[in-house]
């Protein structure tokens, strides 16, 4: 178990949440369920991660190995949205670690197509490398649908460097916590808003965002933080933060296919004018990003993390070290996965997560988790309930939206 294995384990631990989050994927064709399950055991025997349960001695975690193989509960596919009663009550779901896998399968099935929602625990999965597990399971499934033999996979558990020797990492004394805030946020509950942009919108957006030389998550943060401070949500003084994957961090860089959890967040204070230009705001943050990755400031919020558990925290004290403010977004850009696999078509595939474990009450967090799948965006909202209802959250959603159609 690694450092930021470890720590996920502390929030998830210190919190009424979890540190749940859910890829979800639209298909299109007949799956069989045999298949599925020989498939999803091909995986499990891939990956050391996939095939581990949780154990708690006192405030101290750790990975042990278990033969269970990855719950999958199927309900009959309803009406379009289904997935988000389905997600909830996933996410909810706490694992509970007592030798079932840290990983399950919600399976919303139809005649002739259907929706897998594939729930993971944040110690062992981030977004991208659940969306390789994504891509190899249909992998095997059109392989296992046509008699053929799939290729086999990398060995990728002998592979997996110590995060130690993958970055480097110089020393970081850690901080002196004189306080801490108080607990609240016991009975919070984390809501989803989603919109799916056209293949024109979103290939416009694109274009816009690389004639000024920027990075997509830019154009998407400042739209994003200008529509929560215009609807009251965020102050107009903010704190802007961003996901970083380390992967390509790392020397050499690491494949997306390691099953590792390998992001930190990385946060500058912002001034948002709503009213005002897209432009100056996307060039400020992405200016800022890039400096804040030329200067190794994802590197010292690992080391930030480690010195945090360096005095052994009980899981509620570290989560009170860990609490967040502001707008986040996590942004997977164009991940790759493709679309065809034999009989089965990918529609659909983008992501939900559970913010409760780092918020207050107080203190509004507001995520955004942006992805291009098939040159099409699509955008969760995801907000905690009783800071924000439903239709507050989509009407964020379809502000950012209109910004966004506008530099077309």
């Amino acid at each position: 178990m690694n450092v930021l294995e470890r720590a996920e384990c502390l929030l998830d631990a210190g919190s009424s949440g979890n540190m749940n989050f859910t890829i979800v994927v639209r298909y299109r064709g007949t799956m069989e369920e045999a298949l599925l399950h020989r498939a999803l055991a091909t995986l499990q025997a891939e990956h050391l991660l996939l095939r581990s349960t949780l154990r708690w001695d006192g405030d101290s975690c750790s990975f042990l190995p278990t033969a269970a193989p990855v719950p999958v509960g199927v309900l009959p596919q309803m009406a379009s949205g289904a997935w988000k009663p389905a997600a909830k009550a996933a996410l909810r779901q706490r694992f509970s670690g007592d030798g079932d896998p840290l990983w399950r399968i919600t399976w919303l099935r139809g005649a002739e197509g259907g929706e897998l929602l594939l729930t993971f625990h944040h110690a062992i999965a981030d977004g991208l490398s659940a969306m390789a597990v994504v891509q190899r399971l249909f992998t095997l499934l059109a392989a296992l649908g046509d008699g053929s033999a799939p290729v086999p996979a990398v060995d990728w558990d002998a592979l997996t460097p110590d995060l130690e020797q993958a970055f480097p990492r110089t020393p970081l004394k850690g901080e002196q916590i004189s306080t801490l805030p108080d607990r609240k946020d016991v009975g919070l509950a984390t809501s989803y808003a989603l919109a799916e942009l056209s293949a024109p919108a979103s290939q416009a957006v694109l274009a816009w965002t690389r004639r000024r030389g920027l990075r997509l998550n830019a154009t998407l943060h400042a739209a994003f933080l200008q529509s929560l401070v215009a609807a009251g949500v965020l102050p107009t003084d903010t704190l802007a933060t961003t996901v970083v994957n380390l992967r390509h961090l790392a020397q050499p860089a690491l494949p997306w296919e390691l099953m590792r959890l390998l992001r930190v967040c990385v946060e500058t204070p912002v001034a948002v004018e709503p009213a005002g230009p897209l432009e100056p705001l996307a060039a400020h943050l992405h200016g800022v990003l890039q400096r804040q990755l030329q200067e190794g400031v994802p590197l010292q919020a690992l080391n930030s993390i480690a010195a945090a558990l360096g005095d052994g925290p009980s899981p509620r004290t570290f989560w009170q070290r860990s609490w967040r403010e502001g707008g986040l977004i996590t942004n997977l850009g164009q991940v790759p996965v493709e679309a065809h696999h034999g009989s089965l078509r990918i529609e659909g595939l983008f992501f939900v997560a559970n913010i409760e474990p780092i918020a207050l009450p107080d203190r509004p967090l507001v995520v955004l988790g942006a992805m291009g799948f098939q040159e099409r965006l699509s955008l969760t909202c995801l907000h905690i309930e009783q800071q924000l209802e439903d239709s507050a959250a989509e009407a964020v959603l379809a502000e950012m939206t209109q910004r966004l159609l506008a530099l077309a």
